[in-house]
């Protein structure tokens, strides 16, 4: 009899211990999904459908220029010292200078000058005809105040990242050390002036076969990487682990009092 008791109570607990953790699996896993079909005229409003940026293929990237708050160094060659290659240097100007909020520069002998739209090679010349003497000058943007993208969300390296070259869409999450696990690869958003556009990272990241084209990310772009709003694998374990160990609780309180 005790024999049986025993099995009975060891079946009933493992009954109970399933259903507990059936349970808990159930209830959880779907709130992702009523989620969204609960507000999908919200959602579908502030995601516009607009595309956010030309593919790789057709595109006219903008060039680097400079604009207020970039910093700027800045070389005259011609006068004093020497670069070490036989090419004199001006060693007693500074090299470098903040764009103010203007796009204007306080440079020696020459004062006020405004930059402001040029590229480095175009500064670099205006700066050299504007001096009295024939001289060569060599601008270089050290830090720029518009030209970078942002790259936020579910990512090793969230932050703002001054473009270098052409960022293309893989490019950017590589520089952001790229998804962390958990990560809604469906979900993710590019926000392009005025557009917010739904990305899909499945096309570029996932599978196998000729890939799409990738789109570039701009000047003043952001990508926001989205975590998957379904509980993951540790958090169903721990749950079920507390669920589980309250089953068991139940039953043997059950057994004192008979």
């Amino acid at each position: 009899m005790k024999a049986n008791s025993f099995r009975n109570r060891s079946c009933f607990q493992r009954a109970v211990t399933g259903l507990a953790v059936f349970t808990m699996v159930a209830s959880l896993l779907p709130l992702p999904l009523l989620a969204q079909d609960s507000a999908p005229s919200a959602k579908s409003s502030a995601v516009k459908t607009a595309p956010a940026s030309p593919a790789k293929d057709d595109v006219d990237y903008p060039k680097l220029v400079i604009g207020p708050g970039d910093l700027l160094q800045i070389q005259v060659y011609g006068e004093n010292g020497s670069s070490g290659e036989g090419i004199s240097v001006n060693t007693q100007l500074p090299t470098e200078y903040q764009v103010d909020s203007e796009g204007i520069i306080v440079f020696p002998f020459l004062g006020r000058v405004n930059l402001k739209g040029m590229t480095p090679v175009q500064a670099g010349e205006h700066l050299a005809i504007e001096l009295s003497k024939p001289r060569k000058v060599t601008v270089l943007i050290k830090e720029s105040n518009t030209y970078w993208v942002s790259v936020l969300g579910n990512v090793a390296r969230p932050g703002r990242y001054q473009i270098q070259g052409k960022p293309s869409l893989l490019s950017a999450l590589a520089q952001a050390g790229g998804p962390l696990p958990e990560t809604d690869y469906g979900g993710a958003i590019l926000i392009h002036e005025d557009f917010k556009t739904k990305l899909d990272l499945n096309n570029y990241l996932q599978g196998e076969g000729k890939m799409k084209p990738e789109p570039y990310l701009f000047p003043g772009d952001t990508l926001m990487v989205a975590k998957s709003g379904w509980p993951s694998i540790g958090e169903i374990a721990i749950v079920a682990s507390i669920l589980a160990s309250a089953a068991v609780v139940t039953v043997e309180l059950q057994n004192l009092h008979h």
